[in-house]
């Protein structure tokens, strides 16, 4: 299931093939949800692969880099398409992660030379860590970083973005640092890090605070943004707080409570999830309000839900007629008390064949961590003779996704077999 909310996620990451939205706030909120995507997606391989998959499909073009020595584990990706190249960075995965985040020496930028212990006034000092550092160097390894530069230089419209979460942030802003140094213009270097650490010393950041253009998004609450702070690494680039949604109960650190803010920040900038979808099904569908079960959905998340849930069945259906109300509470014992029968009439009235119902729910788990919940869904598809045609249901817990990411990817796990039921009307 946490697969298919990739597949609707990435599905909006096709605005480099056209021009850039003009509002420059929803145009940065664009950008910045893509890099969380890409940033939340490359810590599994399957996600990634379906990342892959589904940006294939439109048009751009994904390589895997991986790079190992004795230094570190790199693992990262190229996302390219027209005059845009994304390069994400993972983060902690495995054990040799860890011991890069905890390999603390601070050494010079460009050499493997470390600071005197006993040196005082270190912080007039260009130094670095070492375990960022380090894996910077063999991300950018094996002609990487001469290829970007090359590829930038003969295309001056082209712009590369470097993103990554914690770890992998780091790494981001130490590999756009190297990229400077090899004289690409800040103009096409744009950096967006997630819950990143801090990388070097005051005299570092001061160097490179005018030379990189970085927006360092951190969540509030999320003690690893503070974590190195006593060992006299400090922060460039500017600063974009974000805030926990209340409905939320998983630790501020975690991707996935980044990549809701940014999703957040996207519809309230103007966004939408809808897309221009090739192979739209062609056949008149009657969507009722949706049934929400009492106390499933805090307010401040409620509209949000419903509007992202019906944005994207119309991704894929091109003749819906929505219901006046966008939906119904209703508690979960008179569910099927309701009278569907009122539905199929408006529907033949408005000149559908279908009829859509869908039922969603979320409900905590007993026993569980956190007062985790279950995201249901269940569709019942209906002619208008009042035949059910197909009913099926889907589910998620918020474990590993906020309770809004939870309720999209619901939705869109059932989409095939969705599709797949009016294709053989």
């Amino acid at each position: 299931m946490i697969k298919k909310f990739f597949i609707t996620c990435a599905a909006i990451i096709f605005f480099a093939s056209n021009c850039l939205a003009a509002n420059a706030e929803l145009n940065a909120a664009e950008i910045r949800l893509v890099c969380a995507i890409c940033s939340m997606g490359a810590y599994s391989s399957d996600e990634s692969y379906l990342m892959r998959s589904l940006l294939s499909d439109r048009g751009w073009t994904i390589e895997k880099i991986s790079q190992k020595n004795n230094r570190a584990d790199a693992k990262a990706y190229i996302v390219s398409k027209g005059d845009v190249k994304i390069l994400t960075i993972a983060g902690t995965e495995n054990l040799k992660d860890v011991e890069v985040d905890f390999r603390l020496g601070r050494v010079h930028l460009n050499d493997n030379i470390p600071l005197d212990k006993n040196e005082k006034n270190s912080g007039d000092k260009i130094f670095v860590h070492r375990g960022f550092r380090d894996y910077a160097d063999v991300v950018l390894s094996d002609g990487i970083a001469e290829r970007l530069k090359t590829s930038l230089e003969k295309n001056p419209n082209e712009t590369l973005y470097i993103t990554g979460h914690s770890l992998g942030g780091a790494v981001a802003t130490l590999a756009a640092v190297r990229l400077a140094d090899a004289g690409i213009s800040k103009n096409q270097l744009k950096v967006i890090t997630f819950g990143a650490p801090a990388v070097g010393s005051h005299a570092f950041a001061n160097i490179y605070a005018d030379k990189i253009d970085l927006t360092r998004a951190v969540m509030s609450g999320d003690v690893i943004k503070k974590s190195l702070r006593a060992l006299g690494y400090v922060h460039l680039g500017k600063k974009l707080e974000y805030f926990q949604s209340i409905t939320s109960d998983h630790d501020a650190h975690k991707m996935a409570v980044y990549l809701d803010c940014a999703i957040r920040d996207y519809y309230a900038a103007g966004g939408s999830f809808e897309y221009a979808e090739k192979n739209k099904i062609d056949a008149p569908i009657y969507v009722t309000p949706i049934f929400l079960l009492e106390d499933s959905f805090h307010p401040s998340d409620e509209q949000l839900v419903l509007k992202v849930v019906n944005e994207s069945l119309k991704n894929h259906f091109s003749r819906l007629t929505f219901a006046a109300e966008q939906s119904v509470t209703v508690e979960e014992k008179n569910i099927w008390e309701e009278e569907f029968n009122e539905f199929v009439t408006v529907a033949r009235s408005r000149g559908c064949k279908y009829v859509l119902i869908r039922i969603l729910s979320a409900k905590k788990i007993r026993d569980a961590p956190l007062g985790d919940r279950l995201v249901a869904l269940e569709e019942i598809i209906l002619d208008t003779n009042g035949f059910p045609l197909s009913m099926q249901t889907a589910g998620e817990s918020t474990k590993n996704l906020t309770i809004f990411e939870a309720a999209l990817a619901v939705q869109e796990s059932l989409i095939d077999s969705t599709k797949n039921v009016f294709s053989a009307q």
